[in-house]
């Protein structure tokens, strides 16, 4: 297992999936940050000035990070910056997940859809889960660029 992990073909594999879903993860973002500093007001941690330059910022980062880890390039930083959103993300939603703050978490989808409460948790509970398996992806990418 530690091989196949170590190939070089795996880590281009999980640098590819991990740059396109952050790349998917922006693209709503950019096209609307507004609805982007609502998501991100409804986590109810950070003043609203806060929020909207967020909202302006992080779409942008997370697209040139998705960039960088595609093509290889600036992998220390991407990786990096990479593991502090996914670490933020995951800390971020389990408070609101644990505070009972429902909310829709902005991370791929903008739009309101009508989910139930039950639904709607158990949808946070998937993000959190998914953000831990993109962060495992980020730490092997990380120990296979440093050696």
């Amino acid at each position: 297992m530690r091989k196949f992990l170590e190939h070089s073909n795996t880590i281009l594999f999980l640098r590819v999936v991990l740059g396109i879903v952050f790349i998917y993860a922006s693209i709503d973002k950019i096209a609307d940050p507004i609805s982007f500093s609502n998501a991100i007001d409804n986590y109810h941690i950070t003043p609203k000035a806060i929020n909207n330059m967020a909202a302006l910022i992080v779409p942008f980062v997370e697209f040139v990070v998705g960039f960088c880890l595609i093509i290889g390039i600036f992998m220390d930083g991407a990786i990096f910056i990479t593991i502090m959103l996914l670490i933020w993300f995951i800390f971020i939603i389990s408070q609101a997940l644990l505070r009972g703050i429902d909310l829709h978490c902005g991370c791929f989808d903008l739009s309101q859809k009508a989910i139930n409460d039950g639904n709607l948790k158990l949808e946070m509970i998937k993000r959190i889960i998914e953000d831990f398996v993109f962060l495992i992806i980020a730490f092997i990418i990380k120990n296979r660029k440093n050696k």
